[in-house]
């Protein structure tokens, strides 16, 4: 994980799966993306995937995202090699990153593609904010703390948005 703060550009990634494990054959349906640049938020763009297997009720329900929605959409083979360049050498963000990273690099490496090294966990700068009093460090709890909406929790497009406004806010108390 990278300490480094104040970079002038970030990418927050948020990834909807449908399940926990890709040893398991969980797969990848939507990838977020919110692009900070210089202290402000420029992008915020999602693309939903197609999975090979079917998208359970219980993902569905978490999610609001359909066996129906992912239907015409690119599979993460023809996706994931056009994302991995769009980051480049790129930090990147994500909210509790022991997840959204092992199961991105999962696919990443499957396909020969170089895995993710510089990221920052906005969960583990909660753990070291000391202004932050809360147990609780779910994206939903920080953005409860700290004033901010996310109104479609569990989409991709709104958690990345959600978690760049929070890392904006948390890394100057830190």
């Amino acid at each position: 994980m990278v300490k480094d703060f104040y970079k002038d550009e970030y990418i927050v990634v948020d990834l909807e799966t449908t399940g926990l494990d890709p040893l398991q054959g969980h797969e990848i349906i939507e990838i977020g993306v919110t692009e900070i640049k210089k202290g402000d938020i420029t992008l915020n763009y999602s693309r939903l995937i197609k999975p090979k297997g079917i998208i359970s009720s219980f993902i569905t329900n978490l999610t609001h995202i359909s066996n129906e929605m992912v239907e015409g959409e690119k599979t993460l083979e023809e996706v994931l090699p056009k994302f991995r360049e769009y980051i480049g050498d790129r930090v990147l963000i994500a909210h509790n990153a022991k997840f959204d990273i092992p199961f991105l690099n999962y696919y990443l490496e499957k396909m020969g593609l170089e895995p993710i090294k510089n990221y920052i966990c906005t969960l583990e700068m909660l753990k070291m904010n000391k202004m932050y009093p809360l147990k609780k460090k779910s994206l939903s709890a920080a953005c409860d703390f700290y004033g901010i909406k996310n109104v479609e929790a569990h989409r991709a497009y709104a958690d990345t948005h959600a978690t760049a406004l929070l890392f904006l806010k948390i890394r100057d108390e830190i």
